[in-house]
This record gives C-alpha cells, structure tokens and sequence, in this order.
C-alpha cells in the first residue's frame, strides 16, 4: 500500500507547481535550448507560485524570466526580473548557482548596452525656472 501512496505523490508532484520548483527547471531549460519565447510563458504562468518559492528558487526563475525577455526584446521586463534577481543575491547571499550568476552577469552587460540607462536629469529647457 505505500507503493501506492508513494507513486500517487510522485505523479502529483509533476502536477502540482511547486514540488521543487520543476516549471523554473522547465523555464531554464527551455532558455538554454533557445526557445525563448516557451521559456517565458512557462515561466510567466507560475509568477503568482513564487511566494512559495525559497530565495534560491526564485532568484532562479528572476534570472531565466529576466534572460528569456532580453532575447525577446522587452528590455524593461528583463530590466525588472534580472533587477530581482540581483536583489534576492544581495538579501541572501548564494542564492544563485555560480553558472546562474554567470548567466545573469552576462545578461546585465548586455542589457546595459542595449537599454541603457536613462541621463540623469538635466537643468531643464533655457530660460526654465523651478
């Protein structure tokens, strides 16, 4: 009989979106083979899950979902997620695998290149006053 239960929890898990954080693994597996696109909708699904993620899950899924949309274009979004991210490592260090901070470096130079930063505020148009 425990077989049984045993074998109904593990087909549940699959199911069920937080066993592991299996979408997250899904979401970086699919960014790697360059399917960016499924990527992020596999990913975007599960956004409402992270509450119940650890910090290390969801620095993860910030990282995947931040890489997926820089190769898709939505400089903002990946500015966001990767943003995250970064925060999520800073509160708790190590939260990131060594190959994720990796991935997510290289992601935020060339996010920095392709969506710079705003200038700073300047004094305004000539003859404007505050």
């Amino acid at each position: 009989m425990s077989r049984h239960w045993y074998a109904l929890a593990l087909v549940a898990c699959t199911g069920v979106v937080s066993c592991g954080g299996g979408y997250i693994a899904r979401g970086r597996h699919l960014y790697y083979e360059g399917r960016y696109i499924e990527s992020a909708e596999v990913l975007a699904r599960h956004e409402r899950d992270l509450v119940h993620e650890d910090a290390s899950h969801r620095a993860e899924y910030a990282t995947f979902m931040g890489l997926s949309l820089l190769v898709l274009g939505d400089y903002p979004g990946a500015h966001r997620w990767m943003g995250y991210a970064y925060s999520i490592e800073e509160s708790v260090p190590g939260s990131l695998k060594p190959a994720h901070r990796m991935a997510l470096d290289r992601g935020w130079r060339e996010l920095g290149v392709r969506f710079p930063p705003p200038p700073p505020p300047g004094p305004g148009p000539v003859g404007w006053r505050q």
